[in-house]
C-alpha cells in the first residue's frame, strides 16, 4: 500500500485470539447466541423453508490427478468442501463426506446432496485445512478416512487437533502462516463464530478462516463467518484476492444467525471489501442446518447483486463438481 494510504489507513495490530476464562472470543468481543436462544428460536414457531429429502446429484467429470498448470482450479463439492488444486497440490477445505453431520452416524441433520465427487474418486490430497470443529466441518470419519488413505498434513486453529483422528495436524494461532510447499503458504485469518462439539466445550478450541498465497494469486476460505471488521483485515495486510470461497447459507433466523454465519448480502459486500476477482459461494444447498431453505440463499444472492451498485461483482455459484478455472493474477 502506498506510503499515504498507510497514513491514513494504518495497519491494523494482526494479533492473535484472545481468551477469557479459557474460552476463545471473537475479534469483535460479540459473542454466538446461547442456549436460552435456541430454545426461543425452536419455540418460536416460524415454519422454516421447506428442503426436499433428498435431491439427485448431476453427474460431475473425474477431477484432474494435479493442476500444474499456472492457475487455480477450485472444484465445489458440496457445502464447505472446496478441491482447491494449484502449483501442483491437491488441498481440501473442511471435507465432509458423512450422510449426517452429528456426534453419531446417526444424530443431526441428514444431507440432502450427496457429495459431487465420490471419495474413492478424489486425487491424492496433500493438505486438508480445517476451518473450526463443528460437526458440518469437522468430520471425523472422513478425516480418519482422507490418514488411512492419502496422511495429508492437515492444518487448523489452536487446541483443534485433539479432535482430529490423525498424526500430522498443525495447530495455528490467528495470523500465523505455514508453508505448505516451496511456493505455496497458508495463514490462519480471524473470523466471527464460535466453536463446540458438546454441551461443555463451549469456545475451546479456536475458529478461522485461510488465506492462501500462491504463484497463481491469493485464495481466501472464509470458513464460517459472521460479517466483521476481518475482512477490511484481510484485505489490507494480503492485498486483493483472486479467489474468494464465501459462505451463503444458514442465515435465517437473522437475529439468532448474524453473529456467525454472514447471509448473501454480507458476501456480496465481503467479495466487495476483499476486492476479490472472483467469489465463489459455499456452505449451501447439502444440509439443512438453519430457517432458509436449499435455494432460498441463490435467490437472495442474485437479488443482492443484482441491486448493488456500481461495477459488477464476479460471484458464482457453482456447479458442485465442476471445476471453475481462475487465470494467475497479473
Amino acid at each position: 500500500m502506498p506510503k499515504d494510504l498507510e497514513t491514513l489507513h494504518p495497519a491494523p495490530p494482526y494479533a492473535g485470539a484472545r481468551m477469557e476464562n479459557g474460552r476463545f472470543t471473537n475479534p469483535s468481543g460479540r459473542a454466538a447466541r446461547g442456549l436460552r436462544d435456541v430454545l426461543r428460536w425452536k419455540m418460536e414457531g416460524k415454519k422454516a423453508d421447506p428442503w426436499p429429502r433428498t435431491v439427485a446429484a448431476v453427474p460431475a467429470p473425474q477431477p484432474a490427478d494435479r493442476l500444474r498448470d499456472p492457475g487455480i482450479r477450485a472444484t465445489v463439492v458440496g457445502h464447505s468442501t472446496v478441491l482447491l488444486q494449484v502449483a501442483g497440490l491437491n488441498i481440501l477445505t473442511d471435507p465432509v463426506w458423512s450422510n449426517r453431520v452429528g456426534p453419531t452416524s446417526w444424530l443431526g441433520p441428514r444431507r440432502v446432496l450427496a457429495p459431487a465427487i465420490p471419495f474413492e474418486a478424489l486425487p491424492p490430497i496433500d493438505v486438508v485445512l480445517l476451518s473450526h470443529n463443528h460437526y458440518d466441518h469437522l468430520d471425523r470419519p472422513t478425516l480418519a478416512a482422507l490418514a488411512k488413505r492419502d496422511n495429508p498434513r492437515i492444518v487448523t486453529g489452536l487446541k483443534v487437533g485433539k479432535a482430529v483422528p490423525s498424526k500430522t495436524v498443525t495447530e495455528l494461532d490467528w495470523w500465523e502462516a505455514r508453508d505448505l510447499s516451496s511456493k505455496v503458504q497458508a495463514t490462519y485469518v480471524p473470523a466471527e463464530h464460535f466453536s463446540a462439539r458438546g454441551p461443555f466445550d463451549r469456545d475451546k478450541t479456536l475458529w478461522g478462516g485461510f488465506v492462501v498465497t500462491t504463484p497463481s494469486g491469493t485464495i481466501y476460505f472464509a470458513g464460517d463467518t459472521g460479517h466483521g471488521e476481518h475482512f477490511a483485515q484481510i484485505r489490507h495486510r494480503f492485498g486483493p484476492m483472486t479467489l474468494s470461497l464465501l459462505p451463503i447459507g444458514a442465515y435465517e433466523p437473522r437475529w439468532f444467525m448474524a453473529p456467525v454465519h454472514i447471509g448473501p448480502d454480507e458476501a456480496v459486500a465481503a467479495a466487495a471489501t476483499l476486492e476479490s476477482r472472483v467469489s465463489v459461494a459455499i456452505h449451501f444447498g447439502a444440509f439443512p442446518l438453519a430457517d432458509d431453505g436449499m435455494d432460498t440463499p441463490l435467490r437472495e444472492l442474485a437479488q443482492s447483486l443484482a441491486e448493488r451498485p456500481g461495477p459488477a461483482l464476479d460471484f458464482r455459484v457453482p456447479r458442485f463438481g465442476f471445476p471453475i478455472d481462475v487465470p494467475p493474477a497479473g
